[in-house]
């Protein structure tokens, strides 16, 4: 009996266990790939971009295509007499022709304009990409500074009862006690301040995903910081060939090449072909052929008289084309002078994350342990111990807030090249949580995920072996 009530608690607490734990996993981390994988899936903007291409592509065949054949009938009310019979009925079919290679170069401007429709695309994708990352880096940071704040209260909280002790013995007074208490307050109003702030960045997440503004985001996992591999060098010529803006100032180039091509086509003559088929009254004549029908074909061309008119569409095109050159150059040196302000930005604050690491987050630490060491001794006051306590928080704050515009900038540069170049570790130790995420989310037995994670591992070090 006593065994049977053994095995039913357990059944027990594995049932309680396994939902609690999965729901907190499974709901209380959020991952930046999934994000972007949403966006480019369902934002409405990146859709319309897309859709907008396509309709451009379907516009080829159309600039490709030779116009309309026409199809007319006349009546002759009043008939005109032949040798063969009086002539009541005429339906001609006509079709005009281009000139050799016009209609080869209208489906080249054609194309070159779906060309200008799909950098637009990839450049409307980089932008929406970049808010994603922005608003995900910024839900780091108040995430950071919520739980730092969590902390900092806790610290507070025991700092009063610390006060508290030493008011009643005597060796404090209760100002100290009421000063704790005012912090604490502080800390409170802070952190409500926070969480509007997330939520004001959670709808604008929402928003670039196509999900209701009040959606709940879970908590961001600790950011990466990466190194960065790459010099200036390197992201001029990535820009160069990556960069969606200035493709597609390239193909608009290209565009106005072909038009201008097309407007020196548009001195020569197109061809106009055209069958003409009679309907002749019989009866009327003692000719053996009498009635007969008869037909006619013939051949036409337009005269490409009025060249003032062909010159001034030749000027225009040259003009376009021209000034598609000077945008092209224009776009490229912004394009240079944001690489290098982008790079420069970043490998300063690399130097600030090295010196938060290295040097400021220690001795704030040491300075706090050392003022409330000083305090329980009676050597420190308690305001100097709040004022230490306060730059812990204050180090601690800032650089995770650098982190945050660390990979900001980042997400920016990458933007600007038209090129992703973080640490690719980072996406797969994300994909590689929200994997584990699942499988706790489906109830998997926790031998099986311990079994996971040491086959990713041994797969790892034998890549590295290799």
């Amino acid at each position: 009996m006593r065994k049977i009530v053994m095995i039913f608690s357990v059944i027990l607490v594995l049932m309680n266990f396994s939902p609690a734990a999965s729901q907190e996993i499974s709901t209380g981390k959020t991952v930046l790939s999934g994000f972007i994988q949403v966006a480019l899936n369902e934002n409405p903007h990146i859709q319309a971009a897309e859709k907008e291409w396509q309709a451009a592509l379907e516009g080829i065949p159309q600039a490709k295509s030779l116009p309309d054949p026409m199809l007319s009938y006349s009546h002759f009310g009043q008939s005109i007499e032949t040798r063969l019979g009086p002539q009541r009925d005429k339906i001609s079919v006509s079709q005009k022709f281009p000139f050799f290679g016009k209609q080869s170069i209208r489906g080249e401007v054609a194309r070159s304009q779906a060309w200008i429709l799909e950098a637009q695309y990839r450049a409307v994708q980089a932008d929406v990409v970049l808010k994603v990352k922005q608003a995900y880096f910024s839900l780091y940071w108040f995430d950071r500074a919520l739980q730092i704040s969590q902390e900092e209260k806790e610290v507070l909280q025991r700092l009063t009862r610390v006060a508290q002790k030493k008011y009643e013995t005597g060796q404090a007074t209760q100002q100290d006690v009421l000063k704790a208490q005012l912090e604490i307050s502080k800390v409170l109003d802070k952190i409500l301040s926070l969480k509007q702030r997330r939520k004001a960045v959670e709808a604008e997440l929402n928003a670039l995903l196509n999900r209701p503004a009040d959606a709940s985001v879970g908590i961001v996992d600790e950011v990466e910081v990466p190194e960065i591999q790459v010099d200036l060098a390197e992201l001029y010529e990535w820009a160069k060939h990556n960069r969606p803006e200035l493709k597609k100032v390239q193909h608009l180039i290209e565009r106005n090449e072909k038009s201008l091509k097309l407007a020196k086509k548009n001195y020569y003559p197109d061809f106009h072909i055209m069958f003409d088929y009679f309907v002749i009254g019989g009866g009327t004549t003692a000719q053996p052929d009498d009635g007969r029908d008869a037909w006619m074909g013939s051949v036409g061309i337009n005269i490409p008289l009025w060249r003032k008119r062909l010159r001034a569409s030749e000027a225009e095109k040259a003009t376009k084309l021209k000034a598609s050159e000077d945008l092209y150059r224009n776009a490229e040196n912004e394009t240079f002078s944001r690489v290098n302000e982008l790079y420069f930005e970043v490998k300063t604050i690399e130097d600030q994350i090295k010196l938060y690491q290295y040097s400021l987050l220690p001795q704030a630490e040491q300075s706090f342990k050392a003022s409330e060491i000083g305090y329980l001794a009676g050597k420190v006051d308690f305001l100097n111990l709040l004022e230490s306590e306060r730059m812990v928080l204050m180090v601690k704050t800032s650089y995770h807030k650098t982190i945050s515009d660390l990979r900001k900038s980042l997400a920016r540069l990458e933007r600007v090249v038209g090129k992703e170049f973080v640490d690719t570790e980072i996406m797969e130790q994300e994909e590689g949580r929200a994997e584990l995420s699942s499988k706790l989310s489906d109830g998997q037995k926790t031998n099986d995920i311990f079994n996971h994670i040491n086959l990713k591992t041994k797969n790892k070090e034998a890549k590295e072996n290799e």
